[in-house]
């Protein structure tokens, strides 16, 4: 089943521009509210550019036949042949999504603090009368190409065509959401732990700022490592209290491993393991690494907000 995405207003508005579009030939420039890239010449009369319908999205693009085909249909497949959007948002409206899950969000540039997004469906918007039909495969191939230049090279042309744009990006693994909400939503409940210091948890809120939660949130990006194993030694503990379960972060002490860290999950009474690889996104600080900024964030509690050299 498709989601409601589109209204049926520009549902029709999409079908309506659909013969002035296809009439052109060969590549196909698109310039909007200054979002400039290339629709290449194979495809061209395949999609369709639309005015963005609210203020913050810049454009969209649909696969005309699928629009065509949810029209034919009558049914309430809005949102048929959506390929993506280009949208903008604001400093704290980034802040909020980082703290939760952005499917289908993907941050790629940024120019004075407004934040240029990258949206795609979650779902497949590709919508035929039939299935059944002949050239239905060739069909499924022109789709496949669309989206395959839509997620893999339209983010590209636009940071080399607008060169006022500094490319940005954010990845959005749990570890990413739970960094996000201690650096940014007030009430997020977490502590630290460190041998170095004791047997109890250090409180950050003996702090008066989330620099460090905020340091690991935006100078690094996270990969789950789904076949790694966690190394052997000591690590600094940052425990988020989420909806009465914990979940411990792992930050290993050992020299090899200092940007490597171990989510422990606990559902109900089980136990459950993921490793992440933290990758620093400036290259002037790939010195720093998380188990650093962990260290220091334990000796600047522990000291009373001042870090212990």
């Amino acid at each position: 089943m498709i989601k409601k995405w589109m209204t049926g207003t520009v549902l029709a508005a999409a079908v309506t521009a659909f013969g002035a579009f296809s009439a052109m030939a060969g590549e196909t420039a698109v310039d909007k509210q200054g979002i400039k890239f290339e629709i290449p010449e194979t495809i061209s009369d395949l999609v369709t550019v639309e005015d963005g319908v609210d203020e913050n999205t810049i454009l969209a693009v649909y696969e005309n036949a699928s629009v065509e085909a949810a029209q034919a249909l009558g049914e309430e497949n809005e949102g048929a042949g959506f390929i993506f959007s280009i949208s903008t948002i604001s400093e704290e409206e980034l802040k909020k999504f980082r703290c939760g899950d952005m499917s289908g969000m993907e941050v790629f540039a940024e120019d004075e603090d407004v934040y240029y997004v990258f949206n795609h469906p979650t779902d497949v918007r590709f919508v035929r009368e039939s299935y059944d039909g002949e050239g239905i495969e060739e069909e499924q191939e022109h789709w496949s190409m669309i989206n395959e230049w839509a997620n893999q090279e339209v983010r590209k042309e636009i940071l080399a065509n607008n060169p006022e744009l500094d490319p940005e990006s954010y990845t959005n693994t749990y570890l990413d959401m739970l960094l996000a909400r201690a650096a940014y939503e007030p009430g997020t409940k977490y502590e630290l732990r460190s041998l170095a210091y004791g047997p109890d948890p250090l409180d950050p809120a003996t702090l008066s700022d989330n620099d460090f939660a905020e340091e690991l949130a935006e100078d690094f990006t996270y990969e789950e490592l789904p076949d790694a194993q966690a190394p052997d030694g000591e690590y600094e503990v940052l425990a988020f209290d989420v909806d009465g379960e914990e979940v411990r972060y792992d930050f290993f002490h050992a020299s090899d491993s200092k940007n490597l860290i171990r989510e422990v999950r606990k559902v109900g009474e089980e136990e459950y393991e993921t490793l992440y690889q933290a990758t620093a996104k400036d290259a002037d600080d790939v010195d720093e690494t998380t188990t650093d900024i962990m260290e220091e964030w334990c000796a600047a509690i522990a000291n009373g907000g001042e870090v212990d050299d």
